[in-house]
Protein backbone atom coordinates (compact mmCIF):
# COMPACT_ATOMS: atom_id res chain seq x y z
CA UNK A 1 0.00 0.00 0.00
CA UNK A 2 1.41 3.36 -1.02
CA UNK A 3 2.21 6.19 1.33
CA UNK A 4 -0.69 8.62 1.74
CA UNK A 5 0.43 12.19 1.17
CA UNK A 6 -2.61 14.03 2.56
CA UNK A 7 -1.91 13.38 6.29
CA UNK A 8 1.61 14.79 5.94
CA UNK A 9 0.34 17.87 4.10
CA UNK A 10 -2.14 18.32 6.93
CA UNK A 11 0.70 18.26 9.47
CA UNK A 12 2.74 20.79 7.48
CA UNK A 13 0.00 23.45 7.88
CA UNK A 14 1.28 25.66 5.06
CA UNK A 15 -0.70 28.63 6.41
CA UNK A 16 1.73 28.68 9.35
CA UNK A 17 4.54 29.50 6.93
CA UNK A 18 2.43 32.22 5.32
CA UNK A 19 1.78 33.46 8.86
CA UNK A 20 5.46 34.26 9.43
CA UNK A 21 6.78 34.89 5.90
CA UNK A 22 6.08 38.67 5.84
CA UNK A 23 8.22 39.13 8.96
CA UNK A 24 11.23 37.54 7.28
CA UNK A 25 10.95 39.90 4.32
CA UNK A 26 10.46 42.91 6.61
CA UNK A 27 13.71 42.03 8.36
CA UNK A 28 15.47 41.51 5.03
CA UNK A 29 14.30 44.78 3.47
CA UNK A 30 15.24 46.72 6.58
CA UNK A 31 18.85 45.81 5.79
CA UNK A 32 18.77 46.49 2.06
CA UNK A 33 17.40 45.47 -1.35
CA UNK A 34 16.52 41.80 -1.88
CA UNK A 35 16.97 40.23 -5.30
CA UNK A 36 14.82 37.38 -6.60
CA UNK A 37 17.38 34.68 -5.76
CA UNK A 38 17.65 35.76 -2.14
CA UNK A 39 13.88 36.23 -1.83
CA UNK A 40 13.33 32.64 -2.97
CA UNK A 41 16.04 31.28 -0.65
CA UNK A 42 14.51 33.11 2.33
CA UNK A 43 11.08 31.71 1.51
CA UNK A 44 12.39 28.16 1.09
CA UNK A 45 14.44 28.36 4.29
CA UNK A 46 11.46 29.61 6.28
CA UNK A 47 9.17 26.91 4.88
CA UNK A 48 11.67 24.18 5.75
CA UNK A 49 12.33 25.55 9.24
CA UNK A 50 8.63 25.95 10.05
CA UNK A 51 7.92 22.46 8.67
CA UNK A 52 10.57 20.95 10.94
CA UNK A 53 9.01 22.70 13.93
CA UNK A 54 5.46 21.61 13.12
CA UNK A 55 6.35 18.01 12.31
CA UNK A 56 8.54 17.69 15.40
CA UNK A 57 5.77 19.04 17.60
CA UNK A 58 3.30 16.48 16.26
CA UNK A 59 5.83 13.64 16.43
CA UNK A 60 7.10 14.21 19.95
CA UNK A 61 3.68 15.15 21.37
CA UNK A 62 1.70 12.30 19.82
CA UNK A 63 1.39 10.50 23.17
CA UNK A 64 -0.04 13.61 24.83
CA UNK A 65 -2.18 14.46 21.79
CA UNK A 66 -3.84 11.05 21.99
CA UNK A 67 -5.05 11.81 25.52
CA UNK A 68 -6.39 15.29 24.76
CA UNK A 69 -9.79 15.37 22.99
CA UNK A 70 -8.85 18.61 21.21
CA UNK A 71 -5.77 17.07 19.57
CA UNK A 72 -6.80 13.42 19.34
CA UNK A 73 -7.70 13.74 15.64
CA UNK A 74 -4.21 14.63 14.44
CA UNK A 75 -2.78 12.36 11.70
CA UNK A 76 -0.15 10.66 13.86
CA UNK A 77 -2.74 9.90 16.53
CA UNK A 78 -5.23 8.60 13.95
CA UNK A 79 -2.55 6.31 12.60
CA UNK A 80 -2.76 7.85 9.12
CA UNK A 81 0.81 9.14 9.34
CA UNK A 82 3.82 7.03 10.26
CA UNK A 83 6.20 8.13 13.05
CA UNK A 84 9.13 6.74 11.05
CA UNK A 85 8.11 8.61 7.89
CA UNK A 86 7.57 11.78 9.92
CA UNK A 87 11.02 11.46 11.49
CA UNK A 88 12.52 10.96 8.03
CA UNK A 89 10.73 14.08 6.78
CA UNK A 90 12.11 16.04 9.74
CA UNK A 91 15.64 14.84 8.95
CA UNK A 92 15.34 15.66 5.23
CA UNK A 93 13.82 19.08 5.85
CA UNK A 94 16.46 19.86 8.47
CA UNK A 95 19.16 18.99 5.96
CA UNK A 96 17.40 21.08 3.32
CA UNK A 97 17.21 24.03 5.73
CA UNK A 98 20.92 23.82 6.56
CA UNK A 99 21.90 23.61 2.88
CA UNK A 100 19.58 26.48 1.93
CA UNK A 101 21.11 28.56 4.73
CA UNK A 102 24.56 27.76 3.35
CA UNK A 103 23.47 29.16 -0.02
CA UNK A 104 22.42 32.38 1.74
CA UNK A 105 25.62 33.15 3.66
CA UNK A 106 28.05 31.72 6.22
CA UNK A 107 26.40 33.29 9.27
CA UNK A 108 22.98 32.00 8.21
CA UNK A 109 24.51 28.54 7.86
CA UNK A 110 26.04 28.69 11.34
CA UNK A 111 22.83 29.92 12.94
CA UNK A 112 20.73 27.30 11.16
CA UNK A 113 21.90 24.72 13.72
CA UNK A 114 20.85 27.00 16.60
CA UNK A 115 17.42 27.47 15.02
CA UNK A 116 16.97 23.73 14.54
CA UNK A 117 17.98 23.10 18.16
CA UNK A 118 15.41 25.63 19.35
CA UNK A 119 12.66 24.12 17.22
CA UNK A 120 13.39 20.50 18.06
CA UNK A 121 13.55 21.26 21.78
CA UNK A 122 10.26 23.19 21.89
CA UNK A 123 7.99 20.11 22.22
CA UNK A 124 9.91 19.09 25.34
CA UNK A 125 9.76 22.52 26.96
CA UNK A 126 6.19 21.95 28.17
CA UNK A 127 7.46 18.89 30.03
CA UNK A 128 10.20 20.84 31.79
CA UNK A 129 9.00 24.34 32.69
CA UNK A 130 5.90 26.52 32.85
CA UNK A 131 6.93 28.96 30.10
CA UNK A 132 6.88 27.15 26.73
CA UNK A 133 5.02 30.17 25.32
CA UNK A 134 8.20 32.24 25.60
CA UNK A 135 10.13 29.51 23.80
CA UNK A 136 7.67 29.69 20.90
CA UNK A 137 7.68 33.49 20.99
CA UNK A 138 11.48 33.58 20.77
CA UNK A 139 11.49 31.26 17.74
CA UNK A 140 8.98 33.33 15.78
CA UNK A 141 10.40 36.61 17.06
CA UNK A 142 13.74 35.64 15.52
CA UNK A 143 12.24 35.50 12.01
CA UNK A 144 12.86 39.19 11.09
CA UNK A 145 16.34 38.95 12.60
CA UNK A 146 17.03 35.95 10.36
CA UNK A 147 15.75 37.94 7.38
CA UNK A 148 18.15 40.78 8.17
CA UNK A 149 21.08 38.37 8.56
CA UNK A 150 20.22 36.82 5.19
CA UNK A 151 20.89 40.21 3.55
CA UNK A 152 23.78 41.53 5.63
CA UNK A 153 25.65 38.38 6.63
CA UNK A 154 26.52 40.00 9.96
CA UNK A 155 24.98 40.93 13.32
CA UNK A 156 24.88 44.71 12.85
CA UNK A 157 21.72 46.83 12.78
CA UNK A 158 19.37 43.98 13.55
CA UNK A 159 15.62 44.84 13.92
CA UNK A 160 15.57 43.89 17.59
CA UNK A 161 12.68 46.23 18.43
CA UNK A 162 10.48 44.59 15.80
CA UNK A 163 11.63 41.14 16.94
CA UNK A 164 10.81 41.94 20.57
CA UNK A 165 7.35 43.15 19.56
CA UNK A 166 6.71 39.88 17.72
CA UNK A 167 8.03 37.89 20.68
CA UNK A 168 5.57 39.62 23.03
CA UNK A 169 2.66 39.19 20.60
CA UNK A 170 3.25 35.48 19.93
CA UNK A 171 3.94 34.65 23.58
CA UNK A 172 0.78 36.48 24.60
CA UNK A 173 -1.55 34.74 22.18
CA UNK A 174 -0.03 31.34 22.96
CA UNK A 175 -0.85 31.90 26.63
CA UNK A 176 -4.45 32.65 25.64
CA UNK A 177 -4.53 29.59 23.40
CA UNK A 178 -3.36 27.39 26.28
CA UNK A 179 -6.41 28.40 28.32
CA UNK A 180 -8.55 25.85 26.50
CA UNK A 181 -6.31 23.01 27.76
CA UNK A 182 -5.71 24.16 31.30
CA UNK A 183 -7.57 21.32 33.06
CA UNK A 184 -6.28 18.66 30.66
CA UNK A 185 -2.71 19.96 30.98
CA UNK A 186 -2.89 19.69 34.76
CA UNK A 187 -4.27 16.16 34.48
CA UNK A 188 -1.52 15.08 32.08
CA UNK A 189 1.29 16.95 33.85
CA UNK A 190 1.84 19.30 30.91
CA UNK A 191 3.29 22.61 32.00
CA UNK A 192 2.03 26.00 30.82
CA UNK A 193 1.40 29.39 32.39
CA UNK A 194 -2.37 28.71 32.72
CA UNK A 195 -1.75 25.24 34.19
CA UNK A 196 0.91 26.51 36.60
CA UNK A 197 -0.47 29.90 37.65
CA UNK A 198 -4.18 29.85 36.87
CA UNK A 199 -6.55 31.47 34.40
CA UNK A 200 -6.74 34.94 35.95
CA UNK A 201 -2.97 35.43 36.10
CA UNK A 202 -2.62 34.08 32.57
CA UNK A 203 -5.16 36.52 31.13
CA UNK A 204 -3.43 39.41 32.89
CA UNK A 205 0.01 38.35 31.61
CA UNK A 206 -1.24 37.85 28.05
CA UNK A 207 -2.84 41.30 28.07
CA UNK A 208 0.35 42.87 29.41
CA UNK A 209 2.39 41.16 26.69
CA UNK A 210 0.03 42.43 24.00
CA UNK A 211 0.07 45.97 25.36
CA UNK A 212 3.88 45.89 25.25
CA UNK A 213 3.79 44.49 21.72
CA UNK A 214 1.27 47.12 20.59
CA UNK A 215 3.38 49.96 21.92
CA UNK A 216 6.57 48.64 20.31
CA UNK A 217 4.87 48.04 16.95
CA UNK A 218 3.28 51.49 16.81
CA UNK A 219 6.59 53.08 17.83
CA UNK A 220 8.42 51.04 15.17
CA UNK A 221 6.28 52.36 12.30
CA UNK A 222 5.87 55.85 13.72
CA UNK A 223 9.57 56.56 14.18
CA UNK A 224 10.45 55.22 10.73
CA UNK A 225 7.73 57.12 8.92
CA UNK A 226 5.91 54.01 7.68
CA UNK A 227 2.48 55.50 7.05
CA UNK A 228 0.86 52.43 5.53
CA UNK A 229 2.59 50.28 8.12
CA UNK A 230 1.27 52.53 10.90
CA UNK A 231 -2.30 52.29 9.60
CA UNK A 232 -2.15 48.50 9.27
CA UNK A 233 -0.48 48.24 12.68
CA UNK A 234 -3.35 50.11 14.32
CA UNK A 235 -5.80 47.66 12.75
CA UNK A 236 -3.63 44.78 13.94
CA UNK A 237 -3.53 46.21 17.46
CA UNK A 238 -7.32 46.45 17.54
CA UNK A 239 -7.59 42.79 16.54
CA UNK A 240 -4.79 41.77 18.90
CA UNK A 241 -6.50 43.33 21.90
CA UNK A 242 -10.03 42.32 20.92
CA UNK A 243 -9.01 38.66 20.96
CA UNK A 244 -8.88 38.92 24.75
CA UNK A 245 -12.64 39.46 24.75
CA UNK A 246 -13.17 36.62 22.26
CA UNK A 247 -10.94 34.33 24.34
CA UNK A 248 -13.36 34.64 27.26
CA UNK A 249 -15.72 32.39 25.31
CA UNK A 250 -13.54 30.66 22.71
CA UNK A 251 -9.71 30.64 23.03
CA UNK A 252 -9.42 28.67 19.78
CA UNK A 253 -11.27 31.31 17.78
CA UNK A 254 -9.15 34.02 19.42
CA UNK A 255 -6.04 32.17 18.24
CA UNK A 256 -7.29 32.14 14.64
CA UNK A 257 -7.63 35.94 14.72
CA UNK A 258 -3.85 36.11 14.76
CA UNK A 259 -3.66 35.01 11.13
CA UNK A 260 -5.21 38.37 10.23
CA UNK A 261 -2.98 40.15 12.76
CA UNK A 262 0.14 38.67 11.14
CA UNK A 263 -0.86 39.87 7.68
CA UNK A 264 -1.62 43.36 8.95
CA UNK A 265 1.64 43.58 10.89
CA UNK A 266 3.79 42.36 8.04
CA UNK A 267 2.20 43.42 4.75
CA UNK A 268 1.63 47.08 5.61
CA UNK A 269 5.28 47.59 6.57
CA UNK A 270 6.39 45.61 3.52
CA UNK A 271 4.51 48.03 1.26
CA UNK A 272 6.33 50.98 2.88
CA UNK A 273 9.69 49.26 2.55
CA UNK A 274 9.15 48.25 -1.07
CA UNK A 275 8.06 51.80 -1.92
CA UNK A 276 11.26 53.21 -0.42
CA UNK A 277 13.41 50.65 -2.25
Amino acid sequence: MGLKVKPYLEMLRVHHTLFSLPFAYVGALLRGPVDLRLAVLIGVALFLARSVALLANDLFDRDLDALNPRTSNRPLVRGEASPKATALLIALMSLGFVLTSLLINQLAFTLSFVILAAELSYPFSKRVHCFPHFHLGAILGFVPVAGAIAVSGDLSNLPLDYALALFAWVSGFDVLYALQDVEMDRKLGVKSIPACFGVKASRALALMMHLISSGLLIWFSLTRGYLIGLASTWLAVILMLSQHYVALRNPGRAFNMNLAVSLLLGVGILVDLLYKV
